[in-house]
C-alpha cells in the first residue's frame, strides 16, 4: 500500500498523499525513478490508494475488501498496465489501451492505465497517445513510469504531474555539497530566502542575487535544480523535521519555514518543475527568471 513510502519516499508520498486527501487529482502523472526498481510498485501503490472506494492508502483498514488482492492478480477491470521486456512498446497494446479505456469505468469513478518503461514508446506513437492524454474521458488517469523524464518527450512531459522518486537506500546518504558548487548553492539558497521574505521585489535584484553567478544555459539548468531540491528539502524539514541534502543550511531552512506551509510547498515544487523542463526550449532566461518569482508569489 501507499504508505508503506512514507519513509523512504517522503516527498514522492506527501505530493500524491496530498493529491487524494484534497481531491486534486491530475489526469496524468509521470514517475520519475531515477534508477529506483520500485517505481513500478509506487505506482500500482497509488493506483490501489486512486481506485479504493474510501481512498485508503494503508491495507489495516481496508477490512475484508478484495479489490486489491484483485489488482495484485492482474484482474481489476477498471485498471491496466502495460509492461515490456522488448526493446519497444508495440503499436497493438497502445491501440489496444486507447480502446478500453475510451468508456467510462464501471466499477467507481476511475478507470487507470500505467505504462512502465514509458520511455519505450516511439516517439511517432508517443504522439498518437499524446491526444489520448490530453482529451481523456471523465474519470481516466494515466500513470507513465521512466527512469528518466528527459527520456519522454517534451509535449507529453508537460502535460503530466510529474513525481520523482529517490534512489532507494542512498539518498540520506548523500549531501548537497557533494553535487554542486558550494557558490551556486548558497546563491541559489540566498536567492530564494531573498524572495520569500521581500516577494515581488526580487525582481529589482534579479542580476546581483542570480543573474550575475550564472553564464551557459546549462547553469541555469543547475540551478533551477538546486532551488527545486531545496524546496523539497524544506518540506522535507516542515514534514518530518529533518533534512536529507541541505544539512549544512540548516539555518537557513529555518529562516523560511514559517513563512510556508505543506500545500504551498507542495505547488512552489510542481511549478519549479515545469519552469525547469522548459529552460532548454530556448526561452528567454531574464523572462523565465521573473515568471519563477511572480507565479512563486501567487502560489
Amino acid at each position: 500500500m501507499l504508505d508503506s513510502y512514507i519513509e523512504n519516499q517522503k516527498v514522492a508520498y506527501s505530493i500524491v498523499k496530498n493529491a487524494i486527501n484534497n481531491d486534486k487529482i491530475s489526469h496524468a502523472y509521470l514517475i520519475e525513478t531515477n534508477g529506483n526498481k520500485d517505481g513500478i510498485n509506487f505506482a500500482i501503490s497509488f493506483a490501489k490508494a486512486l481506485l479504493c472506494p474510501n481512498l485508503y492508502t494503508n491495507s489495516s483498514k481496508c477490512g475484508n475488501c478484495k479489490q486489491c488482492k484483485t489488482i495484485d492478480d492482474n484482474n481489476f477491470i477498471e485498471l491496466d498496465i502495460i509492461d515490456t521486456d522488448e526493446i519497444w512498446i508495440k503499436k497493438e497494446k497502445i491501440e489496444s489501451l486507447q480502446n478500453i479505456f475510451k468508456f467510462k469505468p464501471i466499477i467507481g469513478h476511475k478507470k487507470i492505465y500505467i505504462i512502465n518503461d514509458a520511455d519505450k514508446i516511439k516517439e511517432s506513437l508517443a504522439n498518437t497517445l499524446l491526444k489520448f492524454i490530453e482529451e481523456p474521458e471523465e474519470g481516466i488517469i494515466a500513470i507513465l513510469v521512466t527512469e528518466n523524464r528527459n527520456k519522454i518527450i517534451d509535449t507529453i512531459l508537460s502535460r503530466c504531474q510529474i513525481v520523482s522518486l529517490n534512489k532507494k537506500n542512498d539518498f540520506l546518504d548523500n549531501n548537497i555539497n557533494e553535487m554542486y558548487d558550494e557558490n551556486i548553492l548558497l546563491m541559489c539558497i540566498k536567492f530564494i530566502n531573498y524572495f520569500e521574505k521581500n516577494g515581488l521585489e526580487t525582481i529589482l535584484y534579479t542580476n546581483t542575487l542570480f543573474h550575475n553567478y550564472l553564464n551557459e544555459r546549462k547553469d541555469y539548468e543547475v540551478a533551477f535544480n538546486i532551488i527545486l531540491l531545496y524546496y523539497k528539502d524544506v518540506l522535507n524539514f516542515m514534514l518530518y523535521k529533518q533534512l536529507n541534502l541541505f544539512r549544512d543550511y540548516d539555518i537557513y531552512v529555518k529562516e523560511i519555514i514559517n513563512i510556508n506551509n505543506i500545500n504551498k510547498l507542495l505547488k512552489k515544487i510542481d511549478l519549479i518543475i515545469y519552469l525547469k523542463n522548459i529552460i532548454k526550449n530556448n526561452v528567454n532566461i531574464n523572462l523565465l527568471t521573473d515568471k519563477l518569482i511572480i507565479s512563486l508569489k501567487k502560489v
